[in-house]
Parts: C-alpha cells; structure tokens; sequence
C-alpha cells in the first residue's frame, strides 16, 4: 500500500506528514478510504478533516487537527490564536453533519455516483478524445483537453487551436460560457486539462457539456 510506504520513508528521513482529509466523507461507491492514522508507523503525523466540503458547509469555518501519538505534545503547543478561526455556528453545523447527517451524505453519494457515470456517458458523445477517468471520489472531474492545446498552425480534426496556459478553459468559457478551472493553476502538468465539479442537477450537467461540444468543433 502507497500510504504505508510513504509511511516508512517519512520516518527514515524525520518528515512529518500532514494529511488533508477534507474530502474523505466523499468516497464513491466502488472506492475505500483508508485515513492515513490508521496506517502503522504514522504516530508522527497529522491529518486535518472537516464537513465543510461533504456537507457543503465551507461558509461556516470549522476544522479538525488529529494529531498521531507521538505529535499530540507538537499539537497542544500550537499558538492559542489558531483556534480562533473557527465560528461558534461552524462549530456546532459541522457537529449536527458528522452526527446526524449520515442519511443526507447517503442520497448525497448516490447522486454524485450518478452523475460521475453521466458524464463518461456524455463525454464521447459530445467531446470524443477528451481524456477522462471516472473519479473514485469528490464532486471534481479532471479532463484531458491536451488535443484543444496544440500550437500548430491548425488543431486536430478541425478543432479550435488554444495555445495560451488557460487553454480549454478560456476557450469554454468565452465560446461555451461554461466555467471551469484551468489546469495550468495545479502545476505544469496540467497544462491542457481542466477540472469541471459536476456536483449539480443531471439537466445542467448535460447542458453543460452539450456547449461544450459544440464550443469544441466550431470552425
């Protein structure tokens, strides 16, 4: 397993780990979440989690550090002034979701299960060669738009030719007034692609990626 590998080599070279486990609650069907502390030799680390994105609640600041035995002395020493940020009203919204909102997260789950499985369906038929894996987890999507990237004199099949970092995301938005997030602002490899968030109604989805298809094959 990568998390108890990564374990091993955090540990020979003193490296503490922190885990975001923001998006835990929002594993798909088909997937299993394994949180980094259960891992063995993660003593040493941390891992951070929330309601705010599984019970959209991101307005009403609250979080959680869990620190692993061997960190918990690291974790109490932190400046008092950093449990401040959090609101009386995220507190307790975030404790109503990690108590009683099992069944909300539950029909939550099965639509975003539904809509994962939409979007593999709509992608070839309206956007053929744009790269996709089904996501085992979250609300996000990452697609392959590298073929709309092409700094050729024409792009490939008749497909508009976006050179700039934005690339697909610009073009989308300024032909198919469909917002995305560029893939350039993750790193160098994600130049080409884009991140789309299909956490929304079935109609929208469709809508959305029918304009872009047909914001991809103008002329």
């Amino acid at each position: 397993m990568w998390s108890t590998a990564l374990a091993v080599l955090a540990r020979n070279y003193g490296i503490r780990v922190v885990s975001d486990e923001i998006h835990a609650p929002l594993i798909l069907p088909g997937a299993v979440f394994t949180p980094y502390l259960s891992v063995p030799g993660t003593e040493n680390a941390f891992a951070l989690t929330s309601a705010s994105k599984a019970w959209n609640l991101a307005g009403l600041k609250a979080a959680l550090a869990i620190a692993g035995p061997d960190a918990a002395d690291d974790l109490r020493r932190m400046p008092e002034e950093v449990s401040h940020g959090p609101s009386h009203l995220g507190i307790v919204a975030q404790t109503a979701a990690f108590r009683d909102g099992d069944e909300w997260l539950d029909a939550l789950l099965r639509g975003l299960d539904a809509n994962r499985t939409l979007l593999g369906k709509l992608l070839p038929e309206h956007l053929p060669g744009v790269g996709y894996t089904c996501p085992e987890g979250t609300y996000l999507a990452w697609l392959d738009c590298s073929h709309l990237a092409t700094e050729s004199a024409g792009g490939p099949e008749g497909l508009p030719v976006v050179a700039d970092l934005a690339g697909p995301a610009k073009m989308f938005l300024d032909k198919a007034r469909v917002a995305l997030s560029s893939g350039h602002v993750f790193g160098t490899g994600g130049t080409g692609h884009v991140r789309l968030n299909f956490a929304t109604s079935q109609a929208i989805l469709t809508e959305a990626v029918t304009r872009m298809g047909r914001a991809a094959h103008l002329d």
